[in-house]
Order: C-alpha cells, then sequence, then structure tokens
C-alpha cells in the first residue's frame, strides 16, 4: 500500500468519527436518540477497530518499508562499493590502456624499421638473384665444358689404354725374344747379346734395343711392399727377372735375408721369404745372387 493510499485512509478514518460524532448530535435532539446512540456507538466502535487493524498494519506495512529501505541502502552501499572497485579498475584498465597505446607506438616503430629492413633485404635479395642467375648460367656453361672435357678425358683414357696394351704386348715380344736370345746363348756356350745392352724398361719405345753396352753387373732393385713372407720388388720382366731367380736382400753391409721369385710382371715381380736373419723393410736393397760375384766386363 502507498502512503497516499495510507494517508487517504486515515483521513477516511478521521472523516467518518466525526461525521458520526456530528449524526450522533444530531439524531440525540430527534426521537429515538438513544436507540440512535447506541447504533452510532456499535459503528463508532466497529471504526475504531478497524482503525486500529488499519494502524496495525500500517505499522507491520511500516516496519516491512524499513526493513526494504534498510536492506536498499545495503543494497545502495555495496553498489556504492562495487562502484569504486569499478572506478579502481577503470583507472587500472586507463593505466593499461595507455601502456598498451605506447607499446603500440613502439610496435608501429618497429614495423616502420622491419619494413624498411625488408626493403632493404628485397632490394639486395634482387641483386642476389641476378648473381645467382649468372652463376647459374656459369655453372651450365662449366658443366657443358666439363662434359666435353669428360668425353675428351675418355678419348684421352681410351688412347691410354690402347697405348699400354700395345706397350704389355711389346714387353712380351721382348721377354720372348730374350728368352730366345738365352736360350740361343745357352745352346753356343756364349753370354746373350742381350745382355749387353741396357734394357729399356719403362720408356715409350718398350722392345728398342740400346745401342751404347753396359756392364754385365747384377739386376738389382728395392722392396715396394712386404705381406707376411711375401714381397714385391721394383724390377720385372722387363729387367730380367725370371721366375725362379733368388735375390739377395741387404741393407747397406747388412745380409737380411734371401727371395725366390714366383712371379714376374713387365716392371716388378713377387717371390717368397727364406733363410732370413732379420726382418725386411721398404727400401732394402735386393740383388740377383747369380751375378754377385761376377766379374765386371
Amino acid at each position: 500500500m502507498s502512503t497516499f493510499s495510507k494517508v487517504f485512509t486515515v483521513l477516511l478514518v478521521v472523516f467518518s468519527v466525526a461525521f458520526t460524532s456530528m449524526a450522533v448530535s444530531v439524531v440525540s435532539r430527534t426521537t429515538n436518540w438513544k436507540e440512535t446512540a447506541e447504533r452510532y456507538e456499535q459503528h463508532a466502535r466497529v471504526a475504531d477497530t478497524n482503525l486500529r487493524n488499519l494502524i496495525a498494519a500500517s505499522a507491520a506495512e511500516l516496519a516491512t518499508a524499513r526493513d526494504s529501505v534498510k536492506a536498499h541502502m545495503e543494497r545502495v552501499s555495496e553498489l556504492e562499493r562495487q562502484a569504486q572497485t569499478q572506478t579502481t579498475q577503470l583507472a587500472s584498465l586507463r593505466a593499461e590502456v595507455a601502456k598498451t597505446a605506447s607499446e603500440k607506438s613502439s610496435v608501429a616503430a618497429m614495423n616502420r624499421g622491419l619494413l624498411a629492413q625488408l626493403q632493404a633485404a628485397e632490394s639486395a635479395r634482387g641483386q642476389y638473384q641476378s648473381q645467382r642467375d649468372s652463376l647459374e648460367r656459369r655453372g651450365v656453361d662449366l658443366e657443358r665444358r666439363s662434359v666435353d672435357l669428360n668425353d675428351r678425358v675418355n678419348e684421352l683414357t681410351a688412347s691410354v689404354m690402347v697405348l699400354r696394351e700395345e706397350k704389355r704386348q711389346f714387353e712380351q715380344q721382348l721377354h720372348i725374344l730374350q728368352q730366345e736370345n738365352d736360350k740361343l746363348s745357352n745352346a753356343s756356350r756364349r753370354p746373350g747379346s742381350g745382355e749387353l745392352f741396357e734394357s729399356p724398361s719403362g720408356l715409350a719405345l718398350e722392345g728398342v734395343q740400346a745401342r751404347t753396352p753396359v756392364s754385365g753387373s747384377p739386376v738389382r732393385g728395392r722392396i715396394t711392399e712386404i705381406d707376411g713372407k711375401l714381397v714385391t720388388i721394383s724390377v720385372g720382366s722387363a729387367d730380367g727377372v725370371k721366375k725362379g731367380m733368388v735375390f739377395v736382400i741387404h741393407r747397406a753391409e747388412e745380409y737380411i735375408g734371401d727371395l725366390t721369385v714366383s712371379a714376374v710382371d713387365p716392371n716388378e715381380s713377387a717371390g717368397r721369404l727364406k733363410l732370413t736373419t732379420g726382418s725386411p723393410t721398404l727400401g732394402d736393397v735386393v740383388t740377383d745372387a747369380r751375378r754377385m760375384g761376377s766379374p765386371r766386363s
């Protein structure tokens, strides 16, 4: 119930009481005033009861209104505290916004610097691309030249192989001729004429007989490889080495052992050690044992 309604009700009750009193005074002057008075007294009691009930209801409503006002005041206080908190948060947010704006300006400046660097990098990349294109063209040209050179190398390699094969054939022919010469020399019981001339081993013109006579000194060489008892020496069939020949291994005047040839190539031979008194090493000298004591011519 609103305040206006309450005031209106109170006024209505007051007017009712006043009107009742006036009516009682008027009726008292007329006949049957006693009955009228009793009736109005009853009405007055009812009105008084209604008034008291209304006052009690108004008091209850007033207490309820006070409680509501108190609750509203507490709500207002809570809202004020929340407003204060929000004000503080707003100030903090404003500070953060200012900080963000400052960072944004810094980032914008950094972006401008990065953009300038990117433009410089793009310019440099254009130069690098131009250089790369030039290098790629040069690489293609070099590859083409490399292919041409490889073809030339293959041709030269094929020529070398042919020349090596011809050399091997000439060496084999020379070895066969030397063997035939040795056979003829042994048959006639005189030294072979091939031993009086220098063997042109290792030269491009294999098989061409030297014109300058040399002494019949023993065949000499050096150890080039050692594999256990198997030893490789630097002289071969082109130097007069034959399978089964015995070489003496020595280091200066020190005797190391004997070597029996078991395999012969044009420019090197291999054999097994025997009668060793020491360990041979690379570079030790080997000398044909048959001719170590032969006199020089």
